[in-house]
């Protein structure tokens, strides 16, 4: 669909109403109200209220896709390309916390196949991004991951929820949570607390 200044004012407005009411709330008629149109000139925009999320959602999940691929380009050590992904994905949703937000929380209510079918694959290539990070980590040695798969899901968790409490007047940007994040998945608390008596008992001696 083509894009204009128009519509894309009504995509960010109608965001804002989706990432706070839910999604069989808000009508077309609230959407045209918030914008300053009438309810006939919207349809002139977007015949359904549904071709509007999808837009918001599909474009979310591809742009946050391109977004953090740029960022872990070229980063070799899975390490540091665990963080690289980590901090792209609270850059992304700092800067399109609305958007981020109502595809973490509208997602399912996307129905028609030519909408939801190419988001599902945009998200599954998002995952397969952050199971390949985890996957080279394992088979190189440097991560120590009995079931990838859980820390795959820890990982993508750990933002995506995020976006649920996260508030930009708060004392932390999002990319430093997402630091103290990684350093979570990379060294474990665990581990943290074993160094630390470690070296209470060298100091001891």
């Amino acid at each position: 669909m083509h894009r204009t200044p128009r519509r894309e004012e009504i995509l960010d407005v109608a965001a804002a109403l989706f990432a706070v009411h839910d999604f069989d709330a808000v009508s077309m008629t609230d959407i045209a109200g918030a914008v300053g149109l009438s309810k006939a000139t919207l349809y002139h925009y977007f015949r359904r209220k549904e071709d509007i999320l999808g837009l918001i959602v599909l474009g979310t999940i591809r742009d946050l896709n391109a977004f953090v691929d740029a960022a872990i380009a070229g980063v070799a050590d899975p390490g540091q390309r665990l963080v690289a992904f980590l901090e792209a994905q609270a850059d992304y949703f700092e800067q399109h916390r609305t958007w981020f937000q109502v595809l973490l929380t509208r997602f399912n209510n996307l129905t028609e196949p030519t909408l939801r079918d190419p988001a599902i694959e945009w998200r599954v290539n998002y995952e397969n991004t952050i199971q390949g990070i985890i996957r080279d980590g394992v088979n190189t040695g440097v991560f120590n991951a009995e079931r990838p798969n859980s820390v795959v899901r820890a990982v993508l968790a750990s933002v995506y929820w995020l976006a649920r409490w996260y508030r930009p007047d708060g004392p932390q940007r999002a990319r430093d949570i997402a630091r103290e994040y990684a350093d979570v998945v990379l060294y474990g608390v665990a581990v943290r607390r074993r160094n630390a008596r470690t070296a209470r008992a060298r100091s001891a001696r």
